[in-house]
């Protein structure tokens, strides 16, 4: 994955970033989400509250194989999409 910004990112790019084998990639994709907590503020308090908390503990130990790193992606892409949504929504 090249460095998308999350203005070209979507939810398929975002998962493949937080999957690949590279850390740089994972690190992008973390970013990405966190530029969609700012973007989200008036909209959704609750929802971008819980993202920046789960934001803030950062990437787990990478496993891609070990089912708690699968849940941590799938928590990720739930909040990308719940908050790139809501910003479409807003909009």
């Amino acid at each position: 994955m090249s460095a998308h910004t999350a203005a070209e990112m979507n939810a398929i790019t975002f998962r493949e970033g937080l999957l690949a084998p590279e850390p740089m990639p994972r690190f992008v994709a973390l970013h990405a989400l966190e530029e969609e907590i700012e973007h989200s503020q008036g909209s959704d308090a609750a929802l971008a509250s819980a993202a920046a908390r789960f934001v803030e503990r950062g990437i787990p130990y990478y496993n891609v194989q070990d089912p708690h790193y699968q849940a941590w992606v799938s928590k990720a892409v739930s909040y990308w999409e719940k908050l790139h949504g809501g910003a479409a929504r807003a909009s």
